[in-house]
Formats: structure tokens, sequence, C-alpha cells
């Protein structure tokens, strides 16, 4: 999987280099809607799935007018679903079925101070590894460690 999605991204990538592109992180229902407007009164053009590509057209407000990769369907998705993708395979999502979170540390072990939960379902980025311990970015622009067992494709 992680082969095929940097494959289509590479490629996605080259055809807009210049382009924003994001990723569908809609994990609880595992879908985005992609609308004819910017608006969630618009009609659907297509549920876009979690962890699907889009390139960002422009954007009004809290909506953006993305391009599908998949399906090359234009239209409007809240932007609040979709996190940034660089083209590199290091972007995981939060899973841990227990407490439905997981914390990021200020360094990397248990011990170190908790910056804020992650919720399941929430994207990071892969910075550093050390041990069983990751350093990442989350969605929100906070940086910090967790525990790389709970973080999925």
């Amino acid at each position: 999987m992680r082969v095929f999605l940097a494959a289509i991204a590479a490629c996605f990538l080259a055809a807009a280099a210049w382009a924003e592109v994001r990723i569908v992180n809609s994990p609880g229902d595992g879908y985005l809607n992609l609308r004819t407007g910017p608006g969630s009164q618009y009609d659907i053009i297509l549920p876009m799935r979690h962890g699907s590509l889009v390139e960002v057209l422009e954007t009004k407000g809290s909506w953006s007018r993305v391009r599908h990769e998949a399906s090359g369907n234009v239209g409007w998705a809240f932007r609040k679903y979709m996190v940034a993708f660089d083209g590199a395979a290091s972007v995981r999502f939060v899973y841990s079925p227990n407490d439905g979170y997981l914390n990021l540390r200020t360094g990397p072990g248990s011990g170190f101070a908790i910056v804020r939960r992650m919720f399941n379902g929430e994207a990071v980025e892969i910075l550093e590894r050390k041990g069983g311990w990751v350093r990442v970015s989350h969605q929100s622009g906070a940086q910090g460690w967790a525990f790389e067992k709970y973080l999925r494709k």
C-alpha cells in the first residue's frame, strides 16, 4: 500500500507540481462528501474515501474546491477533514482502540510531559524515530513524541 500510494502521489504531484495536495481524513464514517458548492446545502457529487488524495484548486473559508485524484471529479469539500500531504509515506493516523486517544509527549518515553491528546483518526506525519517512539507533527501543528504502535496507515 505504501509503495502504491507513493507512486500515485508522485504522478499526481508531477502533474500539478505547484498544487497543494491533501489526504481525506474522515475515519469516523470513512468518507468525505465532494459537493457542487462550498457548503453542506449543495448536492453531493461523490463520497471520497478516507485516505484518498485530492488536489486543492482554491479555498473559500472552511471549504476547498478540489480535484479527487482517483476519479478526476472536481467539487467542494470541507477542509477540516483533509490533512496536508507532502508525497512522503510518513503520514499515519492515530489508532488507540482501548481509550480512543494517544498522548503526544515532550520526549520519547511515558515519563515525559503530555503536550496534548491525539484522538483516533487524527493524522500525524512522522519526523524521526527512536526505539518504539516517533517524533511527529500533529494535524493541529503541535509536535512531540508518540508511541508508534498506536499509529496506522
